[in-house]
């Protein structure tokens, strides 16, 4: 049988697969302080008008109030109904952007998909939202609809022969939505093992929450937000990133993805990574990291996963595993991985040395002759330090603030967001 043709029904039977059940009992204090008062974050969803998100490459715009998510939900405030103390509202029902002749631009292209029964996009397409995923389907819906205004142009239109042109944010179709949601549903699911080796599925599970907060504040879950420099995608891509992706990554990903026993993961990686060019850099080659035709999301949000994993495996190399700062961290394991989550997430946007560096300067001063017992202060501290310590791509005054800030206006907006649906978790 040929491969695509297996890749097809390994997905259209994904949504009976034992294995992809999830835990639900997961905290939302593992990715937020306990006092939000500590942090300077630079903007709110709320009401009252607040600073731009630094973000990698400067990619995006301001956020949308968070009268929008309510409008979106279609309910006016809490996640709990009035008349049932002990329970919460089901699942809202997804509303959809009409399409016009000014952003429908993406919708040949998946009508293309839906269509071909020998495309895994158009598999991906098919699936029903109501599989099992690990991060709620409203909650990748608040992200593509609030993350940006309907008329800004921080996108581009990719044409066949590569070419690309400034567009406006693509209208949130039925089968766009489709697209996007289940494809972080199949990529988070088959690389939740590869991000964090080993770990319990509910690390993994957080690991993946994580993710879903970066993709939110870096491209809204939108795979065509594109920088001026060229970075672009659903994880912003930069062509040092892309880079080194390519380089360290692709070679253990595809190993990890043919020996995994969801034999859908196999099928993934054959189709988007083995038949399909690498990510290239250069902004000529732009639309490689965010058109339909060159496998995107799907191929994007692998390598985005994959770039996380990297920097995980850094920051354990020159902290956790190290001999002078290793023994520093009398933490639970929980606490420790969340302690090591946050440094992922902003190792992102302050790049690894940006974030080990202040890392290494607050262990060497602060914790001299002392235990990191607090992990929320621990990580309050390192935004201190990184305006204190930066390294040495990090020193203007502009950066300093950015890579400061980044964390916190992540866990900001992701606390909004959990707060909008229903049982207070983006997790499952």
């Amino acid at each position: 049988m040929p491969k695509k043709y297996l890749f097809s029904l390994l997905c259209l039977n994904l949504c009976i697969t034992a294995s992809w059940g999830l835990s639900t009992s997961l905290s939302r204090s593992d990715y937020s302080s306990t006092d939000s008062s500590e942090l300077s974050v630079p903007f709110k969803l709320d009401n009252e008008k607040q600073e731009t998100a630094p973000v990698i490459e400067h990619a995006l715009d301001v956020t949308e109030r968070a009268n929008t998510i309510q409008k979106m939900l279609g309910r006016p405030g809490n996640s709990t109904s009035p008349n049932c103390i002990n329970c919460t509202e089901p699942e809202p029902d997804l509303r959809y952007m009409q399409c016009n002749s000014q952003n429908d631009y993406l919708e040949d292209g998946l009508s293309n998909e839906l269509n071909s029964h020998h495309s895994p996009l158009g598999t991906i397409l098919r699936m029903p939202l109501q599989t099992p995923s690990i991060i709620k389907p409203a909650c990748i819906r608040i992200s593509m609809e609030s993350r940006f205004n309907a008329n800004s142009r921080l996108f581009r239109e990719c044409s066949a022969d590569g070419k690309q042109k400034t567009a406006f944010r693509p209208c949130i179709s039925k089968n766009y939505f489709a697209l996007v949601n289940n494809s972080f549903n199949v990529v988070s699911s088959c690389m939740k093992e590869f991000i964090a080796p080993g770990a319990s599925e509910e690390t993994q599970n957080l690991d993946v929450r994580a993710v879903f907060a970066l993709i939110n504040v870096e491209s809204g879950f939108h795979l065509n937000a594109t920088s001026t420099t060229g970075a672009g995608g659903i994880g912003q891509f930069t062509n040092p990133a892309i880079q080194d992706v390519n380089i360290n990554e692709l070679r253990d990903i595809r190993i990890s993805l043919e020996g995994n026993p969801n034999r859908m993961c196999g099928e993934m990686s054959l189709n988007f990574l083995d038949s399909l060019e690498p990510i290239r850099t250069g902004l000529k080659n732009s639309c490689d990291r965010t058109s339909i035709e060159n496998g995107n999301p799907v191929k994007n949000m692998i390598y985005t996963f994959a770039y996380l994993s990297g920097i995980k495996r850094d920051m354990d190399r020159m902290i956790f595993s190290d001999k002078n700062y290793k023994n520093k961290f009398a933490l639970s394991e929980y606490d420790l991985n969340k302690v090591k989550r946050a440094l992922m997430i902003w190792s992102h946007n302050a790049g690894p040395a940006g974030t080990w560096t202040p890392v290494k300067s607050l262990l060497n001063t602060a914790y001299r002759g002392k235990k990191v017992t607090n992990p929320e202060k621990f990580i309050n501290e390192v935004q201190q330090y990184m305006q204190k310590f930066p390294a040495s791509a990090n020193k203007s005054s502009s950066r300093r603030k950015e890579t400061s800030k980044y964390f916190p206006a992540i866990t900001s907006t992701l606390k909004t967001i959990e707060e909008n649906v229903g049982g207070g978790s983006c997790v499952n």
